[in-house]
């Protein structure tokens, strides 16, 4: 499908921002910034977006949606494998993704990194967890998994968002020199609470590779250094 003019315009602005914000930084990166590197008019940047945390929620949102793009290209055997790929490419902590996580870090500590954050997670709930739950009744159908709970899908969901909040967290703290072993033990607890919950064959369930995980982190901290380094310089 062809894009229009307006899309196109939209599109510009998405992808020069990230590209300024991995330069300057989300802090200093301005709309200036924007304007000067797309010449630009004021009128016809806050046409598309309000300001620059708009610009930034759609950047996370466009994330959430390859991702998704990226599970719908694949193909699976039974229930259980498309459960797995669904958290799999759901949560950002694989490879290919350090951008993501590199436009996240800086903002842990601020207003706008929450805003962004709860923006990525209502975007990824809105594609990925109607598959969920309609996989998980499949299962249950199957006498694959087992739960009588109607609400136990969206408690599964709830976890799956405290966990990505705090694997963020542990992101950042592994930035400022933390250890590993929590971000490992997020990763397994969220395993296996899901594995309990569901009634389902032991080890049938991976979600999040603790493996690719941390070494997704460790790229997106580098990514993060010489974006600052650059600054500094």
């Amino acid at each position: 499908m062809q894009l229009l003019k307006g899309d196109l315009r939209k599109q510009a602005i998405l992808d020069t921002a990230e590209a300024l914000f991995f330069e300057k930084g989300y802090q200093r990166a301005t709309i200036q910034d924007f304007l000067d590197a797309l010449n630009c008019s004021k009128g016809s940047f806050y046409h598309h977006y309000d300001s620059k945390l708009q610009v930034l929620t759609e950047l996370c949102r466009q994330k959430a949606q390859r991702g998704y793009a990226q599970y719908r290209e694949k193909s699976f055997e039974d229930g259980l494998e498309r459960l797995n790929a669904l958290v799999y490419y759901a949560m950002p902590f694989r490879d290919g993704e350090e951008d993501t996580i590199a436009l996240l870090l800086p903002l842990a500590d601020l207003t706008d990194g929450k805003m962004v954050m709860d923006a990525m997670l209502d975007a990824q709930k809105e594609l990925f967890f109607p598959e969920i739950q309609q996989t998980l009744e499949e299962l249950r159908d199957q006498r694959k998994i087992y739960y009588t709970q109607s609400l136990l899908p969206e408690i599964l969901w709830d976890s799956y968002s405290a966990v990505y909040r705090r694997l963020m967290q542990e992101a950042a703290a592994i930035r400022q020199g933390a250890g590993t072993a929590a971000a490992v033990q997020l990763i397994e607890i969220e395993r296996f609470l899901w594995e309990r919950l569901l009634d389902a064959p032991f080890a049938s369930l991976e979600l999040i590779r603790a493996d690719e995980a941390l070494r997704t982190v460790s790229h997106a901290i580098s990514k993060v250094k010489r974006m600052e380094g650059g600054q500094n310089g």
